[in-house]
């Protein structure tokens, strides 16, 4: 059995057992437990390198689900190994996530479109940070998992188009209804505007069961005068404050992959797109390079080292 990187109690098997047992969502965990090993795991090669030695981080998420979170050796990505299928996450999503994170079957869209203004606002305002700043107004912007389309409601006024796609049904009905947006269910757009082009990716990517694979789809939508920005939870910014300074916190089923700067500029990399801005945030912006691949190095950051100084923030508090 592998050495655990962080070797305290609560990162162990036996914490993540006892915090299901006692948690207030304990019947759901039950049944998403269930489902992923009624699925299996999976056992694969990092899915940003393609590397297969890793450095185990620890064996539970917030929950208590005992998955494992482990960083590649290779290039310091930080993913669920073994991983979960892409038949339970499909499964999972329609059915469970939003029962789990919310302990509630309906959602108040109207809460969730307020929240992703906020969003778009901070979004907009990065992007006038950016090259793209000039041209935002020309801009015909595509958000995929765009939900109620809170975001693109905010973009609305200040790009030449929006649309949206997600592949919640109740979510997407509540946006073309209540805010007459231009929304359709699917995971990528069946219909494109003339460029160019902005295509947004708001804390999807993490939840999705190939990263690299979702890069490349998109960048086939993509023309050369297109964009791309990303956001995704920061792993770094743990040791900042967020999630309270707890990387037990931070880990959670649904997010397959944890990006920090690095790894998602060796993603972009990986997957032919030229990095115009990104932080530690992870916010980004991209453009599809005409090559299928462009060079990537490890950021010297993304360690087993780097693991143990965010998780000394929590202890120092």
């Amino acid at each position: 059995m592998a050495q655990r990187l962080l070797r305290q109690f609560r990162y162990g098997r036996t914490f993540a057992f006892l915090r299901r047992l006692t948690s207030s969502r304990s019947k759901i965990i039950r049944a998403v437990r269930k489902l992923y090993r009624d699925y299996g795991l999976e056992n694969r090669p990092c899915v940003l390198c393609g590397g297969r030695e890793f450095t185990l981080i620890c064996e539970g998420d917030r929950y208590g689900f005992d998955l494992d979170k482990q960083i590649c050796d290779h290039c310091g990505l930080v993913q669920t190994s073994p991983a979960v299928k892409k038949d339970f996450l499909d499964v999972f999503y329609r059915d469970h996530y939003r029962r789990l994170y919310t302990k509630r079957n309906d959602v108040d869209h109207a809460r969730l479109v307020h929240e992703q203004r906020q969003k778009g606002e901070r979004f907009l305002a990065y992007l006038e940070t950016t090259s793209v700043a000039a041209s935002l107004k020309d801009l015909a912007v595509i958000e995929m998992g765009c939900s109620s389309g809170g975001i693109l409601d905010e973009f609305r006024t200040r790009c030449r188009s929006v649309q949206g796609c997600d592949l919640d049904i109740e979510a997407i009905r509540y946006g073309k209804e209540q805010l007459e947006l231009d929304l359709e269910v699917a995971e990528f757009p069946t219909h494109l505007p003339d460029g160019p082009r902005l295509f947004i990716l708001s804390h999807v990517l993490e939840h999705t069961h190939d990263p690299l694979a979702s890069m490349k789809q998109i960048k086939t939508l993509m023309a050369a005068e297109d964009y791309l920005f990303i956001e995704v939870p920061g792993i770094n910014m743990v040791a900042e404050g967020d999630y309270k300074h707890d990387l037990k916190s931070y880990f959670h089923l649904a997010h397959v992959c944890d990006f920090s700067e690095g790894t998602l500029r060796a993603l972009a990399a990986r997957a032919g797109y030229e990095v115009i801005s990104c932080n530690e945030t992870v916010t980004a912006l991209l453009r599809p390079s005409s090559e299928a691949e462009l060079p990537w190095q490890r950021s010297e950051k993304d360690t087993p080292e780097n693991i143990l100084r965010i998780d000394a923030t929590r202890k120092g508090r």
